[in-house]
């Protein structure tokens, strides 16, 4: 509707004078408050939206069928192959994930850790350090249909059987549950109380405590005992 419209249309509220066809209240208003109103609006409606496709996407979740997969507990000193999944919030927390699988090489001599991070921005606006690299991968908005499933750059990752699979996002995030439970890994970790939590093998209870500090240290508490298997 344009501002000469905006004036014919009957019982226009935003006139004091419904019934004439004086163009200019309406233009004034349309001028002043609805351009401030617009970006409110538009802001409700992607958020309104966000949230559908998120409760869509958690009730696909449910009602996918898992994969066939050799289900068998492993520990740091038995697995050769583990692999990450995370949220990739800021650089800060990237480089300790890698720091992590860095460690886990030099300490227990597993061969290969592999990390897939979930990058909630489209694809023009990947951070710096973010690259499609060996053992260290991501995928992207534009990587998901409409209910938030992933559909590229995840493939690969999710056919592998990793002996260990650790969900580092916390377990609320559905792009990331959907590649967990699509996993053929044989040993999922997650995080007690979280959504993904039916869909692991081995849980860590945080109890009160937060942040990867600590994640990290009950996950080396319990996963470096040789009696896990």
């Amino acid at each position: 509707m344009g501002f000469s419209d905006c004036a014919n249309f009957p019982n226009n509220p935003f006139s004091s004078s419904p019934t004439k066809t004086n163009s200019t209240p309406c233009r004034l208003l349309r001028a002043s408050s609805g351009n401030r109103l617009m970006p409110l609006f538009l802001s409700r409606s992607m958020k309104f939206i966000k949230s559908l496709k998120s409760a869509v996407g958690k009730r696909k979740l449910v009602s996918e069928v898992e994969p066939v997969r050799i289900r068998q507990g492993f520990n740091f000193y038995s697995a050769k192959r583990v692999a990450f999944l995370y949220v990739d919030s800021d650089e800060d927390f990237f480089h300790k994930i890698k720091q992590y699988a860095t460690y886990l090489k030099s300490s227990y001599g597993i061969k290969a850790v592999n990390m897939l991070g979930f990058v909630e921005r489209t694809e023009k606006q990947i951070p710096s350090w973010q690259q499609h690299i060996l053992e260290s991968d991501f995928f992207t908005l534009n990587d998901l249909n409409w209910y938030q499933r992933p559909v590229k750059q995840v493939t690969n990752f999710v056919v592998e059987d990793y002996d260990i699979l650790i969900d580092f996002s916390g377990g609320e995030t559905v792009p990331l549950n959907f590649v967990l439970k699509e996993s053929k890994a044989h040993m999922k970790v997650g995080l007690k109380g979280s959504a993904a939590e039916k869909y692991c093998d081995f849980i860590i209870d945080m109890g009160n405590q937060f942040g990867i500090a600590k994640f990290v240290e009950q996950l080396n508490l319990y996963l470096s005992n040789p009696q896990i298997k």
